[in-house]
């Protein structure tokens, strides 16, 4: 070991403040974390959502087609907005894996910080078992010091008898 444990001083870890630092770290990339994930379901619920709108319209323009077509220009209308929807759905996917792209990049970060908070509190885990391993043989030390000593006050005792 590099330095003595001296007989009664409390457990310091030296790295407190970096593991504190490193445990503010991670709660910000949680946080962070977590508003990606909320813009990656935002942008996956408008994608759903217009999806359906176009599931809707192309009901409507089956619908049309199964009667008599009263109004032709109603039905290229509905075809060119049809059209724009395949458009809006197709930007709309775009982006959710844009955010799906940036979701996996603040995991990456987030998974980092996780493991270099790891690391310092396994190295204090390590310097609490030393510390401790070092206490535990400081106090066998002392008590071996006190029954030698009493051995041999007791054995100067019965030479003096």
């Amino acid at each position: 070991m590099a330095k003595e444990v001296k007989a009664g001083k409390k457990f310091k870890y030296t790295l407190e403040t970096v593991l504190k630092v490193r445990g503010i770290r991670e709660k910000k990339e949680q946080e962070k974390f977590a508003v990606k994930k909320r813009e990656y379901l935002d942008e996956k619920d408008k994608e759903e959502t217009l999806k359906d709108k176009k599931k809707g319209e192309e009901q409507e323009i089956r619908e049309a087609f199964t009667g008599k077509v009263s109004d032709f220009e109603k039905v290229l209308r509905r075809h060119s907005h049809l059209g724009v929807l395949k458009g809006e759905i197709e930007n709309q996917v775009e982006k959710v894996i844009e955010a799906s792209r940036q979701l996996e990049n603040q995991r990456e970060q987030l998974l980092s910080s996780m493991k270099d908070k790891k690391i310092i509190e396994k190295n204090k885990e390590r310097k609490l078992q030393q510390y401790t391993k070092a206490m535990q043989d400081a106090e066998i030390k002392f008590l071996d010091e006190i029954a030698t000593e009493r051995f041999i006050r007791d054995k100067m005792e019965r030479e003096s008898e």
